[in-house]
């Protein structure tokens, strides 16, 4: 295949959302001797598949302007619940125009990709012709299905609540910011996957430790236990401070925000933690209740203070706003807002806002 075929390949989405009902009328009719082309290349039943399940011309152009009217029919709302001087009516305003914009950018790149596909220089290079062709049309398909399914959400988001509209920017945010735990939470909501239960529970989608990632062998066994828990938690999602998930329990699916402080989705049914939660987690693993210091300003307060040079690994490093495990070996253990991860302790341990502090 030409590089040009591979770029339109690579523009498509990885997704493929669910198949809407093939339309009444297809958006070309293949010529007669293309459908035997295709047949001598032993593709043709797939590849006539994949032109029907094509959305028409017709039918998109359709949806489109339902994406449209359902925007100018919230807009008009809102401005008219501005124009009635209605608390929040202006940020909610302001918030669908942006959306109806974001929307609006993803169709119209969708449909340049589209056009892009159908013009015969993309194709020239690829031989025999029949291959050309057919490849064309799996591209068509799949851009058509993807921007079926844009410009479906494109009517959900037009109705949404700010709420709502939050939940969906921290799903989109954690399949960024964080794609395994993204990966673990789509898993977790398929059919028939098993579901966490229970505190403490692990998802069986938890990512495993890293080759070589163990306990420090001259570690107390308690802290062992628990630094070797922290390490099978790899990866598990940052929930936030406010959220009442953040000791390691299966989220329920919402969206909790900490004043001052940036959302956070608690994925339904998925293992998550914010960087005091897994420290307290964690030392109950050893045996050591700090429960009743909650947060990093609690922990520091309270917590015996030790020198940097002489950390020991379970010992703490601690800022009012932030928390680690030190592992030893130049190494820490915390969760971020990319999820649980160990990384060096050397930048805390340069700090001075960081305090060595011995839980136990």
């Amino acid at each position: 295949m030409t590089t040009r075929v591979q770029n339109a390949r690579a523009q498509s989405v990885a997704s493929r959302p669910t198949e809407k009902a093939p339309a009444a009328r297809p958006a070309a009719k293949p010529k007669a001797g293309f459908l035997r082309d295709e047949l001598s290349t032993g593709k043709g039943r797939a590849h006539r598949s994949a032109a029907q399940r094509t959305v028409g011309a017709g039918a998109a152009a359709a949806q489109g302007s339902d994406v449209q009217a359902a925007f100018e029919r919230r807009i008009a709302a809102l401005e008219l619940a501005v124009a009635k001087g209605v608390p929040g009516a202006r940020e909610e305003l302001e918030a669908v125009r942006r959306d109806r914009d974001g929307i609006g950018s993803a169709i119209a790149d969708l449909e340049a990709k589209l056009a892009a596909n159908e013009d015969p220089k993309a194709w020239e290079g690829v031989t025999p012709k029949s291959r050309a062709r057919a490849e064309q049309a799996d591209v068509r398909a799949q851009l058509q299905r993807q921007l079926s399914a844009v410009k479906d959400l494109g009517v959900k988001v037009s109705k949404m609540n700010a709420k709502e509209r939050q939940d969906l920017q921290n799903f989109f945010r954690l399949a960024k910011e964080d794609p395994a735990a993204f990966k673990r939470f789509v898993e977790s909501q398929a059919p028939g996957a098993p579901r966490a239960e229970g505190p403490g529970s692990a998802t069986p989608t938890q990512a495993p430790a890293p080759v070589g990632s163990s306990a420090p062998a001259d570690a107390p066994p308690g802290i062992q236990a628990a630094i070797a828990f922290g390490l099978s938690q790899l990866g598990a999602p940052y929930v936030g401070g406010a959220s009442p998930f953040r000791f390691g329990t299966p989220g329920d699916g919402n969206t909790y925000q900490q004043e001052g402080q940036r959302a956070h989705l608690s994925p339904k049914g998925v293992i998550g933690y914010d960087c005091s939660g897994l420290m307290v987690t964690m030392l109950k693993k050893a045996g050591i209740d700090i429960s009743r210091f909650p947060n990093s300003r609690l922990m520091k307060k309270n917590l015996p203070e030790v020198p940097k040079d002489q950390l020991r690994p379970g010992d703490l490093l601690v800022k009012n706003g932030h928390v680690s495990m030190y592992l030893g070996d130049g190494k820490m253990i915390e969760s971020v807002p990319g999820g649980v991860r160990v990384t060096s302790a050397k930048p805390y341990l340069d700090d001075p806002a960081y305090s060595g502090h011995r839980p136990g």
